[in-house]
């Protein structure tokens, strides 16, 4: 009984002391950012289902999903100074990234951090020591959270959090997200001119596709040899969103997840894919393929090479023989540019109605627009067979 009173009353102490921190945060943006001002308070409906409010364009944002980074540096022009920690860093899914937005943002290497990349959410008394004025975290998220305390916790700090997606349903929820976010910052027109480049860049996929009868068999790869070595793959998210929608047919499509998405090595053998396509990234353990930031497109085939060679049966697989084995950097359906690996994906599947396709020039376009990093590096490659 003690031990429940005591939790109650440091709550309330908490709450106090969030009460007053975000009445102070509100009360300075209002008086040095009068043009924002006029569009809060402001009450959304977030991809959960979820509500909030924001009496003033928040301040203190922490980032339950590291990756988000990516959609505030796009929005924002120091995403870092509004930021009041994040749970671990991007080191954990790409260090060069890390680096780069570093190189942008010095501060962001001391910015706090709670937990790592890859655990739970941190409890509300550790989100109160930084003065949140809104937690941005995944919509997956919310299904945790229904059976915790911690959402009503939060509402009693009154810490607002904003659920988005940009990894289950990159297609579906990306533009959605987009527009949340840009209400919640303040960054309405910032998010605008993105989602109206996203969406000419989805309509002439849309135009190629339209000449599109057969649909090649897809298996999806994701990061080879990082948890497993044959196979994990999406099923009816993520990737297999872009394989679908690029009229393709994937071979996990229907099946049983079973456990860690795995799929049965002879089971892609008996299926013979036309195409596979590897997620690839800087993971700082595993044998998984390199991609991404600084990555030369050397390092990314000898690691395609390294994946046939360990595989027993791959050498003989029609994909791999046929040009038809891709590298795709994982980091594209993990933020806002899902619609390059989309461009990627259907100019690998239909190549003769989608040569006018050029997910390369769109990824360095929208980065020139609207990041403050440049996106130099490997981010897709297509097998060439072992290197010499």
């Amino acid at each position: 009984m003690r031990a429940f009173f005591a939790s109650r009353l440091g709550l309330a102490i908490i709450a106090i002391g969030s009460a007053l921190l975000w009445s102070t945060t509100a009360m300075a943006s209002e008086s040095t950012d009068p043009g924002a001002t006029p569009h809060f308070p402001v009450t959304l409906t977030d991809l959960a289902g979820h509500e909030l409010t924001l009496r003033a364009p928040p301040r203190r944002i922490f980032l339950d999903n590291p990756r988000h980074l990516f959609a505030l540096a796009a929005l924002l022009p120091d995403p870092v100074a509004r930021m009041s920690g994040w749970r671990g860093s991007l080191v954990s899914f790409d260090p060069v990234a890390q680096s780069r937005f570093e190189a942008a943002f010095p501060a962001l290497s001391d910015l706090p951090t709670l937990g790592t990349a890859n655990n739970a959410m941190p409890s509300a008394e550790a989100l109160v020591t930084l003065g949140p004025d809104l937690i941005v975290a995944d919509a997956s998220r919310y299904r945790e959270l229904q059976t915790s305390p911690l959402l009503a916790q939060l509402d009693a700090l009154r810490i607002p959090i904003l659920f988005i997606d940009f990894r289950e349903h990159p297609l579906e929820e990306s533009v959605p997200s987009l527009r949340l976010l840009g209400r919640a910052l303040g960054a309405e027109p910032r998010a605008d001119a993105m989602i109206q480049q996203l969406e000419t860049e989805q309509a002439a996929v849309d135009d190629c596709l339209a000449a599109v009868t057969r649909r090649p068999r897809v298996l999806i790869d994701i990061a080879p040899g990082l948890k497993v070595d044959c196979c994990r793959s999406n099923f009816d998210s993520g990737l297999a969103d872009l394989v679908a929608y690029a009229r393709g047919d994937n071979i996990a499509a229907g099946m049983s997840p079973g456990t860690e998405n795995v799929l049965n090595p002879e089971t892609i053998l008996s299926r013979d894919p036309d195409l596979i396509i590897a997620t690839a990234a800087q993971w700082p353990k595993g044998g998984s393929i390199r991609a991404g930031f600084g990555v030369d497109e050397s390092d990314t085939q000898r690691d395609m090479a390294d994946v046939v060679a360990r595989r027993p049966g791959w050498p003989a697989l029609s994909a791999v023989n046929d040009g038809g084995f891709h590298a795709l950097w994982h980091g594209y359906h993990q933020g806002p540019f899902s619609v390059v690996a989309l461009q990627a994906i259907a100019g690998w599947l239909h190549p003769r109605q989608c040569a006018a396709l050029a997910p390369e020039e769109t990824l360095d376009s929208l980065y020139h627009r609207f990041m403050p990093i440049d996106a130099s590096g490997t981010f897709q490659a297509t097998y060439a067979g072992d290197p010499p």
